[in-house]
């Protein structure tokens, strides 16, 4: 008798479709991103000034948009925590559940529905709760307590990449989200651009053919994993 997952999150009960091979999926996802971005780094021309321990954006970047496959994998990597520090992770996310709640309120436009949000008032409100600065409430003594779990834009953010391009009236511009590359000329980037596509496609096909949207990364670690007889 298989087992059926569900995943609680933002108050949506997203009933899952072959979960363990969807995980499988997108750990293959952000394998793939790794040996690009090993390759990067192996050319003396690219800089990679990301280092372990430099936490700056963690500090200041608790909040961040997720697909159903990503905030699976971190629901899961939250529930595997040892029990006291998962406990207090999720003290400091349930308090900032109420900082996005009361940020989302301040950008005018019809009420947030998760798992049929627009992309565009939930990216004004992803930017509205990022301008709090709030810390991320995985970073333990400046690492990340759930590494291996973390989503592609952790993944992307310490190198210049395709993946977060900014494309307005047939230019492109290449960046890093993190501030250390600004202003550098930079040899050649990280493709992520198709990954990041892929996780669209992925989520669909774990959410049983049903698009739920993105979520907020505070709300998948908060989120729960159900599994019961099917």
């Amino acid at each position: 008798m298989s087992q059926q997952w569900t995943l609680e999150i933002a108050g949506c009960r997203c009933p899952l479709t072959a979960p363990e091979i969807a995980v499988d999926a997108l750990r293959q996802v952000f394998e793939t991103f790794q040996h690009r971005a090993h390759a990067y780094r192996n050319d003396p021309r690219n800089p990679h000034l990301c280092r372990a321990g430099c936490s700056h954006c963690c500090e200041k970047g608790a909040f961040f948009a997720v697909t159903l496959a990503e905030a699976l994998m971190l629901a899961l990597a939250v529930e595997a925590l040892p029990g006291a520090h998962r406990r207090q992770v999720l003290r400091a996310s349930h308090s900032l559940l109420r900082v996005q709640q009361e940020a989302f309120a301040q950008v005018d436009g019809p009420s947030d529905q998760p798992g049929y949000r627009d992309e565009v008032m939930f990216s004004k409100r992803i930017s509205q709760v990022s301008r709090t600065g709030a810390g991320c409430p995985l970073l333990h003594q400046h690492l990340c307590s759930v590494y291996d779990g973390r989503p592609f834009l952790c993944r992307a953010y310490g190198f210049p990449t395709d993946a977060y391009a900014v494309e307005a009236d047939a230019v492109i511009v290449v960046r890093s989200l993190c501030s250390l590359y600004d202003g550098l000329d930079l040899h050649e980037v990280v493709p992520g651009k198709d990954l990041k596509r892929h996780l669209t496609d992925l989520s669909c096909r774990l959410g049983g053919g049903k698009y739920w949207g993105r979520f907020t990364s505070i709300e998948a670690i908060t989120a729960r994993v159900r599994r019961g007889s099917g």
